[in-house]
């Protein structure tokens, strides 16, 4: 009787020893499996911080260095050219610029999302007024942007235009005005303006932008990508301080039709530029 309790005792604690075993197995399991999606989330973020932060370093020194002058022209976004989705912008700025000829210290910058939703930067290197080398200079008013560099405010190919951050695929901007309010037109109507006239009103251009890391853009085609963008909302200046990235994150939390890990795999930003006078 007492070797067969032995043995019966010996088999019950063999069962309860396997059982603790595969228990603390199965938590082990678990715990490399969420150190595994905690890695490879922190990882995709990493990716698409490397991408976000160096474009909107660029954009800050661009606009740090925009020429500021009431005779020459600025292609932004205003009543008078309503921009639907992603904006683009061209200003001049003294920043260094690709030319064939002999530079002057301005170049004209633009910034647009192109066909396959990724943003480019155009930096044209100006030649100087009265150089006979070819190129173009500087243009003065009544000569604008869009008359005289055509690319740098549409979607056609120009081989200024460079990849900056290829997973930021959503662009959008606004103007705070001197007078403290956020407007979609960089001049205040209330004090009779009705252009820039050298961004006199603007006290500082807020730049939003939504960007997705590499490892999720290829759960997602290009035409959803754009139904992505398009569903973001473009920024109106009856909305709120803050309410805009707010409406961007409730439109993506809702997005439905495509992988939820790539929905998850999008970031947005916002920074706030000031424009000196």
């Amino acid at each position: 009787m007492d070797m067969q309790r032995s043995k019966a005792f010996t088999l019950v604690d063999m069962l309860v020893s396997i059982t603790v075993l595969t228990l603390i197995i199965l938590f082990v399991s678990r715990l490399f499996s969420s150190a595994s999606a905690l890695t490879t989330s922190g990882n995709k973020r990493m990716d698409v911080d490397g991408q976000v932060r160096p474009l909107l370093d660029r954009i800050a020194i661009d606009l740090a260095q925009m020429v500021k002058r009431f005779d020459v022209d600025y292609f932004l976004k205003s009543s008078s050219n309503p921009q639907t989705g992603n904006d683009q912008i061209a200003f001049y700025s003294v920043v260094p610029g690709y030319t064939t000829s002999a530079a002057s210290p301005v170049s004209l910058v633009a910034y647009r999302i192109n066909i396959k939703n990724q943003i480019e930067r155009m930096a044209k290197g100006l030649i100087w007024n009265g150089d006979s080398s070819p190129g173009t200079p500087v243009v003065f008013l009544p000569l604008t942007i869009t008359t005289t560099w055509p690319s740098a405010t549409d979607i056609t190919r120009d081989a200024d235009y460079e990849l900056t951050a290829p997973n930021v695929f959503r662009f959008e901007y606004y103007y705070v005005l001197r007078n403290g309010s956020n407007s979609d037109t960089p001049w205040d109507t209330a004090a009779g303006h009705t252009g820039p006239d050298g961004m006199q009103d603007v006290a500082a251009i807020s730049v939003a932008i939504a960007a997705i890391d590499p490892k999720s853009r290829v759960l997602l085609s290009d035409a959803q990508l754009t139904t992505l963008a398009a569903g973001l909302n473009d920024f109106s200046s009856s909305m709120a301080p803050g309410a805009l990235l707010t409406q961007w994150q409730t439109t993506l939390d809702a997005a439905t039709g495509m992988p939820r890990s790539a929905i998850a795999g999008i970031r947005i930003y916002q920074r706030w530029f000031p424009i000196a006078r």
